[in-house]
Protein backbone atom coordinates (compact mmCIF):
# COMPACT_ATOMS: atom_id res chain seq x y z
CA UNK A 1 0.00 0.00 0.00
CA UNK A 2 2.82 2.34 0.85
CA UNK A 3 4.32 1.68 -2.58
CA UNK A 4 1.06 2.56 -4.31
CA UNK A 5 0.61 5.70 -2.21
CA UNK A 6 4.20 6.68 -3.00
CA UNK A 7 3.59 6.20 -6.72
CA UNK A 8 0.41 8.25 -6.51
CA UNK A 9 2.26 11.02 -4.75
CA UNK A 10 5.05 10.98 -7.37
CA UNK A 11 2.51 10.95 -10.18
CA UNK A 12 0.75 13.94 -8.65
CA UNK A 13 4.04 15.82 -8.31
CA UNK A 14 5.01 15.09 -11.92
CA UNK A 15 1.54 16.10 -13.07
CA UNK A 16 1.84 19.39 -11.22
CA UNK A 17 5.27 20.02 -12.75
CA UNK A 18 3.94 19.26 -16.24
CA UNK A 19 1.06 21.65 -15.66
CA UNK A 20 3.49 24.32 -14.49
CA UNK A 21 5.73 23.76 -17.54
CA UNK A 22 2.68 23.83 -19.80
CA UNK A 23 1.59 27.18 -18.34
CA UNK A 24 5.13 28.53 -18.68
CA UNK A 25 5.32 27.26 -22.26
CA UNK A 26 1.98 28.87 -23.04
CA UNK A 27 3.15 32.18 -21.54
CA UNK A 28 6.42 32.05 -23.43
CA UNK A 29 4.57 31.31 -26.65
CA UNK A 30 2.27 34.25 -25.93
CA UNK A 31 5.27 36.56 -25.35
CA UNK A 32 6.87 35.45 -28.61
CA UNK A 33 3.60 35.90 -30.48
CA UNK A 34 3.26 39.40 -29.00
CA UNK A 35 6.78 40.27 -30.16
CA UNK A 36 6.03 39.00 -33.67
CA UNK A 37 2.76 40.95 -33.78
CA UNK A 38 4.07 44.27 -32.43
CA UNK A 39 7.68 44.56 -33.62
CA UNK A 40 8.31 46.98 -36.48
CA UNK A 41 11.27 44.88 -37.56
CA UNK A 42 11.01 41.92 -39.91
CA UNK A 43 11.46 38.85 -37.69
CA UNK A 44 11.35 35.43 -39.31
CA UNK A 45 12.17 31.81 -38.53
CA UNK A 46 13.21 29.16 -41.05
CA UNK A 47 13.95 25.47 -41.21
CA UNK A 48 17.52 24.31 -41.92
CA UNK A 49 16.83 24.54 -45.65
CA UNK A 50 15.69 28.18 -45.37
CA UNK A 51 11.94 27.57 -45.69
CA UNK A 52 9.90 30.15 -43.76
CA UNK A 53 7.97 28.83 -40.77
CA UNK A 54 7.27 32.19 -39.09
CA UNK A 55 7.01 35.80 -40.30
CA UNK A 56 6.26 38.90 -38.22
CA UNK A 57 3.75 41.69 -38.85
CA UNK A 58 6.72 44.02 -39.22
CA UNK A 59 7.91 41.85 -42.11
CA UNK A 60 4.53 42.19 -43.77
CA UNK A 61 4.82 45.99 -43.59
CA UNK A 62 8.45 46.10 -44.73
CA UNK A 63 8.10 43.75 -47.74
CA UNK A 64 4.38 44.08 -48.46
CA UNK A 65 3.67 40.32 -48.32
CA UNK A 66 1.23 38.68 -45.89
CA UNK A 67 2.28 35.63 -43.87
CA UNK A 68 -0.22 33.50 -45.78
CA UNK A 69 1.38 34.41 -49.11
CA UNK A 70 4.97 33.61 -48.03
CA UNK A 71 4.50 30.59 -45.76
CA UNK A 72 6.67 27.73 -47.04
CA UNK A 73 8.71 29.97 -49.38
CA UNK A 74 12.49 30.29 -49.18
CA UNK A 75 13.53 33.51 -47.43
CA UNK A 76 16.44 33.93 -49.87
CA UNK A 77 13.94 34.43 -52.72
CA UNK A 78 12.92 37.77 -51.19
CA UNK A 79 16.49 39.09 -51.22
CA UNK A 80 17.62 41.14 -54.21
CA UNK A 81 20.69 38.89 -54.38
CA UNK A 82 19.68 35.34 -53.29
CA UNK A 83 23.27 34.04 -53.52
CA UNK A 84 24.50 36.75 -51.16
CA UNK A 85 21.73 35.84 -48.69
CA UNK A 86 22.63 32.12 -48.94
CA UNK A 87 26.23 32.93 -48.04
CA UNK A 88 25.03 34.90 -45.01
CA UNK A 89 22.79 32.00 -43.94
CA UNK A 90 25.72 29.56 -44.29
CA UNK A 91 27.93 31.85 -42.18
CA UNK A 92 25.30 31.99 -39.41
CA UNK A 93 25.05 28.17 -39.36
CA UNK A 94 28.81 27.75 -39.17
CA UNK A 95 29.54 30.51 -36.63
CA UNK A 96 26.24 30.61 -34.73
CA UNK A 97 25.35 34.11 -35.90
CA UNK A 98 25.98 36.54 -38.75
CA UNK A 99 25.41 40.27 -39.28
CA UNK A 100 25.11 42.30 -42.47
CA UNK A 101 24.71 46.05 -42.01
CA UNK A 102 23.13 46.56 -45.41
CA UNK A 103 21.27 43.87 -47.36
CA UNK A 104 18.73 44.70 -50.09
CA UNK A 105 15.35 42.96 -50.26
CA UNK A 106 12.72 43.08 -53.00
CA UNK A 107 9.37 44.65 -52.00
CA UNK A 108 6.14 43.21 -53.37
CA UNK A 109 5.65 46.27 -55.63
CA UNK A 110 9.18 45.94 -57.06
CA UNK A 111 11.19 48.62 -55.24
CA UNK A 112 14.26 47.82 -53.13
CA UNK A 113 14.18 47.81 -49.32
CA UNK A 114 17.51 47.98 -47.48
CA UNK A 115 17.75 46.19 -44.12
CA UNK A 116 20.24 45.79 -41.29
CA UNK A 117 20.19 41.97 -40.96
CA UNK A 118 21.11 39.77 -37.97
CA UNK A 119 20.86 35.98 -38.30
CA UNK A 120 21.01 33.53 -35.36
CA UNK A 121 21.40 29.79 -35.83
CA UNK A 122 18.96 27.61 -33.83
CA UNK A 123 20.31 24.33 -32.41
CA UNK A 124 18.74 21.44 -30.49
CA UNK A 125 20.04 19.82 -27.28
CA UNK A 126 22.47 17.74 -29.33
CA UNK A 127 24.00 20.86 -30.91
CA UNK A 128 22.47 20.14 -34.30
CA UNK A 129 21.27 23.05 -36.43
CA UNK A 130 17.47 23.04 -36.74
CA UNK A 131 16.85 26.44 -38.31
CA UNK A 132 17.57 30.16 -38.35
CA UNK A 133 16.07 33.24 -36.72
CA UNK A 134 16.42 36.51 -38.61
CA UNK A 135 15.90 40.09 -37.38
CA UNK A 136 15.88 42.73 -40.12
CA UNK A 137 15.56 46.46 -39.50
CA UNK A 138 14.45 48.68 -42.39
CA UNK A 139 17.20 51.27 -43.03
CA UNK A 140 15.98 52.43 -46.47
CA UNK A 141 15.23 56.00 -45.32
CA UNK A 142 18.57 56.23 -43.53
CA UNK A 143 20.40 54.99 -46.64
CA UNK A 144 18.56 57.54 -48.80
CA UNK A 145 19.47 60.28 -46.31
CA UNK A 146 23.14 59.26 -46.53
CA UNK A 147 23.01 59.33 -50.34
CA UNK A 148 21.28 62.73 -50.30
CA UNK A 149 23.93 64.12 -47.93
CA UNK A 150 26.66 62.96 -50.31
CA UNK A 151 24.85 64.61 -53.23
CA UNK A 152 24.25 67.81 -51.27
CA UNK A 153 27.95 67.95 -50.41
CA UNK A 154 28.77 67.45 -54.09
CA UNK A 155 26.21 70.11 -55.05
CA UNK A 156 27.76 72.54 -52.58
CA UNK A 157 31.13 72.02 -54.22
CA UNK A 158 29.58 72.48 -57.68
CA UNK A 159 27.93 75.66 -56.40
CA UNK A 160 31.27 77.00 -55.20
CA UNK A 161 32.87 76.27 -58.61
CA UNK A 162 29.84 77.64 -60.50
CA UNK A 163 30.02 80.86 -58.50
CA UNK A 164 33.57 81.42 -59.67
CA UNK A 165 32.66 80.57 -63.28
CA UNK A 166 29.69 82.97 -63.17
CA UNK A 167 32.00 85.80 -62.08
CA UNK A 168 34.39 84.98 -64.93
CA UNK A 169 31.57 84.88 -67.51
CA UNK A 170 30.23 88.26 -66.42
CA UNK A 171 33.39 89.99 -67.62
CA UNK A 172 33.22 88.91 -71.30
CA UNK A 173 29.45 89.45 -71.25
CA UNK A 174 30.03 93.06 -70.25
CA UNK A 175 32.43 93.46 -73.19
CA UNK A 176 29.95 91.83 -75.62
CA UNK A 177 27.20 94.12 -74.38
CA UNK A 178 29.40 97.19 -74.86
CA UNK A 179 30.50 96.09 -78.34
CA UNK A 180 26.91 95.33 -79.41
CA UNK A 181 25.92 98.83 -78.31
CA UNK A 182 28.75 100.28 -80.40
CA UNK A 183 27.76 98.04 -83.36
CA UNK A 184 24.19 99.33 -83.14
CA UNK A 185 25.45 102.91 -83.39
CA UNK A 186 27.66 102.04 -86.39
CA UNK A 187 24.73 100.35 -88.17
CA UNK A 188 22.47 103.36 -87.54
CA UNK A 189 25.07 105.80 -88.95
CA UNK A 190 26.23 103.53 -91.80
CA UNK A 191 25.90 104.86 -95.36
CA UNK A 192 25.43 102.82 -98.50
CA UNK A 193 23.19 100.22 -96.84
CA UNK A 194 19.71 99.55 -98.12
CA UNK A 195 16.81 100.00 -95.71
CA UNK A 196 16.31 96.19 -95.62
CA UNK A 197 20.01 95.54 -94.85
CA UNK A 198 20.05 98.17 -92.11
CA UNK A 199 16.85 96.74 -90.62
CA UNK A 200 18.28 93.21 -90.66
CA UNK A 201 21.55 94.31 -89.01
CA UNK A 202 19.71 96.30 -86.34
CA UNK A 203 17.57 93.23 -85.58
CA UNK A 204 20.70 91.07 -85.29
CA UNK A 205 22.37 93.56 -82.95
CA UNK A 206 19.22 93.74 -80.80
CA UNK A 207 19.18 89.96 -80.58
CA UNK A 208 22.79 90.00 -79.39
CA UNK A 209 21.91 92.60 -76.75
CA UNK A 210 18.86 90.63 -75.60
CA UNK A 211 20.72 87.32 -75.39
CA UNK A 212 23.60 89.01 -73.56
CA UNK A 213 21.13 90.46 -71.07
CA UNK A 214 19.59 87.01 -70.64
CA UNK A 215 23.01 85.41 -70.05
CA UNK A 216 23.83 88.01 -67.42
CA UNK A 217 20.49 87.36 -65.73
CA UNK A 218 21.27 83.63 -65.65
CA UNK A 219 24.67 84.21 -64.05
CA UNK A 220 23.08 86.56 -61.51
CA UNK A 221 20.44 83.90 -60.76
CA UNK A 222 23.19 81.35 -60.29
CA UNK A 223 25.07 83.62 -57.92
CA UNK A 224 21.84 84.44 -56.12
CA UNK A 225 21.05 80.74 -55.74
CA UNK A 226 24.48 80.02 -54.30
CA UNK A 227 24.23 82.98 -51.93
CA UNK A 228 20.51 82.43 -51.18
CA UNK A 229 19.84 86.10 -51.89
CA UNK A 230 16.58 87.98 -51.37
CA UNK A 231 14.34 88.13 -54.50
CA UNK A 232 14.63 91.35 -56.50
CA UNK A 233 10.99 92.35 -56.94
CA UNK A 234 9.59 94.52 -59.74
CA UNK A 235 6.20 95.00 -61.36
CA UNK A 236 5.70 93.22 -64.71
CA UNK A 237 3.09 91.60 -66.96
CA UNK A 238 3.26 87.80 -66.71
CA UNK A 239 1.70 87.41 -70.18
CA UNK A 240 4.50 89.42 -71.81
CA UNK A 241 7.15 87.54 -69.82
CA UNK A 242 5.85 84.13 -70.95
CA UNK A 243 5.39 85.18 -74.59
CA UNK A 244 8.88 86.70 -74.66
CA UNK A 245 10.36 83.52 -73.19
CA UNK A 246 8.60 81.34 -75.80
CA UNK A 247 10.37 83.36 -78.51
CA UNK A 248 13.70 82.06 -77.20
CA UNK A 249 12.38 78.48 -77.53
CA UNK A 250 11.26 78.94 -81.14
CA UNK A 251 14.51 77.55 -82.62
CA UNK A 252 13.97 74.31 -80.65
CA UNK A 253 10.25 74.17 -81.50
CA UNK A 254 10.75 74.95 -85.19
CA UNK A 255 11.39 71.32 -86.15
CA UNK A 256 9.04 69.70 -83.63
CA UNK A 257 5.32 68.94 -84.15
CA UNK A 258 4.38 70.93 -81.05
CA UNK A 259 1.81 73.73 -80.93
CA UNK A 260 2.04 76.38 -78.20
CA UNK A 261 -1.40 77.75 -77.31
CA UNK A 262 -1.89 80.87 -75.16
CA UNK A 263 -5.21 80.93 -73.35
CA UNK A 264 -4.85 84.38 -71.77
CA UNK A 265 -7.42 87.06 -70.90
CA UNK A 266 -7.15 90.22 -73.01
CA UNK A 267 -6.13 92.43 -70.11
CA UNK A 268 -2.54 92.36 -68.72
CA UNK A 269 -1.80 90.14 -65.73
CA UNK A 270 0.51 92.29 -63.60
CA UNK A 271 2.25 91.20 -60.41
CA UNK A 272 5.12 92.49 -58.29
CA UNK A 273 7.69 89.71 -58.01
CA UNK A 274 11.12 88.65 -59.29
CA UNK A 275 10.78 88.41 -63.10
CA UNK A 276 14.07 86.53 -63.56
CA UNK A 277 13.12 83.84 -61.05
CA UNK A 278 9.60 83.53 -62.48
CA UNK A 279 11.07 83.22 -65.98
CA UNK A 280 13.34 80.40 -64.73
CA UNK A 281 10.31 78.52 -63.34
CA UNK A 282 8.28 78.77 -66.56
CA UNK A 283 11.28 77.95 -68.74
CA UNK A 284 11.89 74.76 -66.76
CA UNK A 285 8.23 73.68 -66.84
CA UNK A 286 7.84 74.33 -70.56
CA UNK A 287 11.10 72.59 -71.53
CA UNK A 288 9.97 69.61 -69.42
CA UNK A 289 6.67 69.60 -71.33
CA UNK A 290 8.56 69.67 -74.64
CA UNK A 291 10.71 66.73 -73.50
CA UNK A 292 7.62 64.72 -72.43
CA UNK A 293 5.97 65.25 -75.83
CA UNK A 294 9.18 64.28 -77.67
CA UNK A 295 9.46 61.12 -75.53
CA UNK A 296 5.88 60.17 -76.38
CA UNK A 297 6.66 60.57 -80.07
CA UNK A 298 3.26 62.01 -81.03
CA UNK A 299 2.80 64.11 -84.18
CA UNK A 300 0.21 66.44 -82.64
CA UNK A 301 2.06 67.80 -79.62
CA UNK A 302 0.29 70.57 -77.75
CA UNK A 303 1.26 72.80 -74.84
CA UNK A 304 -1.54 75.05 -73.59
CA UNK A 305 -0.71 77.87 -71.18
CA UNK A 306 -3.69 79.29 -69.27
CA UNK A 307 -3.81 82.20 -66.86
CA UNK A 308 -6.37 83.64 -64.46
CA UNK A 309 -6.64 85.78 -61.35
CA UNK A 310 -7.38 84.11 -58.03
CA UNK A 311 -8.14 85.61 -54.61
CA UNK A 312 -4.54 85.83 -53.45
CA UNK A 313 -2.79 86.40 -56.78
CA UNK A 314 -2.55 84.68 -60.15
CA UNK A 315 -2.63 81.09 -61.39
CA UNK A 316 -0.83 79.78 -64.47
CA UNK A 317 -1.52 76.27 -65.83
CA UNK A 318 0.90 74.60 -68.24
CA UNK A 319 -0.81 71.59 -69.80
CA UNK A 320 0.87 69.13 -72.19
CA UNK A 321 -0.19 65.94 -73.96
CA UNK A 322 3.13 64.16 -73.34
CA UNK A 323 3.98 60.90 -71.61
CA UNK A 324 2.41 61.77 -68.26
CA UNK A 325 3.70 60.65 -64.86
CA UNK A 326 3.13 57.16 -63.44
CA UNK A 327 1.50 56.67 -60.02
CA UNK A 328 4.82 55.29 -58.73
CA UNK A 329 6.66 58.54 -59.52
CA UNK A 330 4.00 61.07 -58.51
CA UNK A 331 5.17 61.13 -54.88
CA UNK A 332 8.83 61.49 -55.91
CA UNK A 333 8.74 63.91 -58.86
CA UNK A 334 9.41 66.99 -56.68
CA UNK A 335 12.13 65.28 -54.61
CA UNK A 336 15.67 66.62 -54.86
CA UNK A 337 17.82 64.64 -57.36
CA UNK A 338 14.91 62.48 -58.56
CA UNK A 339 14.59 62.31 -62.35
CA UNK A 340 12.98 59.97 -64.86
CA UNK A 341 15.34 61.18 -67.58
CA UNK A 342 18.32 59.03 -68.61
CA UNK A 343 21.88 59.89 -67.46
CA UNK A 344 23.11 63.08 -69.09
CA UNK A 345 19.56 64.31 -69.79
CA UNK A 346 18.47 65.37 -66.31
CA UNK A 347 19.85 66.10 -62.85
CA UNK A 348 16.69 65.97 -60.73
CA UNK A 349 17.26 69.60 -59.70
CA UNK A 350 14.88 71.53 -61.99
CA UNK A 351 11.50 70.92 -60.34
CA UNK A 352 12.79 71.09 -56.73
CA UNK A 353 14.48 74.42 -57.53
CA UNK A 354 11.25 75.69 -59.15
CA UNK A 355 9.31 74.68 -56.05
CA UNK A 356 11.88 76.41 -53.82
CA UNK A 357 11.77 79.61 -55.93
CA UNK A 358 7.99 79.79 -55.72
CA UNK A 359 8.03 79.07 -51.99
CA UNK A 360 10.48 81.96 -51.45
CA UNK A 361 8.18 84.21 -53.49
CA UNK A 362 5.14 83.17 -51.43
CA UNK A 363 3.70 80.97 -54.19
CA UNK A 364 3.27 77.26 -54.82
CA UNK A 365 3.76 74.50 -57.41
CA UNK A 366 1.43 71.53 -57.91
CA UNK A 367 0.54 69.12 -60.70
CA UNK A 368 -1.98 66.61 -62.05
CA UNK A 369 -0.98 63.87 -64.43
CA UNK A 370 -2.25 60.74 -66.15
CA UNK A 371 0.17 58.24 -67.65
CA UNK A 372 -0.01 58.26 -71.45
CA UNK A 373 -2.34 61.29 -71.52
CA UNK A 374 -0.30 64.25 -70.22
CA UNK A 375 0.52 66.54 -67.31
CA UNK A 376 -0.68 69.90 -66.02
CA UNK A 377 1.56 71.96 -63.74
CA UNK A 378 -0.12 74.73 -61.75
CA UNK A 379 1.85 77.77 -60.60
CA UNK A 380 0.33 80.18 -58.08
CA UNK A 381 2.02 83.51 -57.38
CA UNK A 382 0.82 86.30 -55.05
CA UNK A 383 0.22 89.75 -56.50
CA UNK A 384 3.12 91.15 -54.48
Amino acid sequence: MESIDSLKGELKRVSQELSSHKIELHQTRGYLQSILQNSRDMIFATEVSGLLISFSKGGEKILGYTWGSVAGDFIKDFASDPLQFERLMAASQEEGSAVRLELPFRHKDGHTVYCDVSLISLTNTKGQNIGTIGICRDITRWKKLQEDLIRVDRLAEVGRIASGIAHEINNPLAVINEVSGWAGTVVSDAKGLTHEDKKELETAVNHIKEQTRRCRNITHQLLGFVRDSIPDKAEFDVHNLIKGMIKFLRPELRYLPIEIVFNFPKEPLSIKSDPNMIEQVFLNLITNAIYAIKEKGCNNGRIEIKSKKIDSGIEINIEDNGTGISEEYKTKILDLFFTTKPPGKGTGLGLPICQNILKNLGGSLSFKSKLGVGTTFTVQIPFS
